[in-house]
């Protein structure tokens, strides 16, 4: 097993290969854009979080009628 880790290793096997230009431009285009999503979606947790506390706050301090 370890054999072929270091065979594969030596051979550039999993290393990515080079990408031309347009390759690279869509690849970051993509990366991008699922940047944009997940900070989408962490800040909607974020502020969905902090909504939950705010409401748990005023309900224990009676202002939840």
């Amino acid at each position: 097993m370890m054999n072929n880790v270091q065979d594969n290793a030596a051979n550039g096997a999993g290393a990515p290969d080079r990408l031309s230009k347009a390759q690279t431009d869509l690849y970051r285009t993509r990366q991008r854009g699922r940047n944009k999503v997940l900070g989408i979606v962490l800040g909607s947790l974020a502020i969905l979080f902090f909504a939950i506390s705010i409401v748990k706050i005023a309900a224990q301090t009676g202002g939840a009628h």
